[in-house]
């Protein structure tokens, strides 16, 4: 349920995937720490924070990679463009925000990028709801 009382009906069509690391997301307009990856897949991702992101902004984010991956991709952070869609209090705690974001024009090289997270650092079998 939204914050202001209407149902958002889900329209997510791809499988979110929980990750053994909560990869650090900043605004690279601001250099500011927007939050945390706490899902993602191909299309978006769960940005877990300590304040709500405003909804309806674009912003220019980088998401930190692991070592390993940086190390093979020669990249330290991937660089994404996200519009945030919805915001909430978190339900395991009220003190942390979800937000959830769509990529905006990801072109194919970050999708490469995005699917190797995945593989490399999706908890075996799990899946958000």
């Amino acid at each position: 349920m939204a914050a202001n009382g209407l149902v958002l009906r889900e329209q997510r069509i791809l499988t979110r995937r929980d990750l053994i690391y909560y990869l650090k997301i900043t605004d690279r307009k601001t250099g500011e720490e927007l939050g945390r990856v706490g899902d993602i897949h191909t299309e978006g991702m769960l940005v877990l924070s300590s304040a709500p992101l405003p909804l309806g902004l674009f912003y220019k984010t980088a998401v930190a990679l692991p070592k390993s991956l940086a190390d093979s991709v020669r990249l330290k952070e991937l660089p994404l463009c996200c519009e945030t869609l919805w915001s909430r209090p978190g339900p395991k705690n009220a003190n942390f925000y979800e937000t959830g974001v769509r990529f905006v024009a990801a072109d194919k090289p970050q999708r490469i990028i995005i699917e190797k997270i995945i593989a490399s650092f999706a908890i075996s079998g799990a899946e958000a709801p």
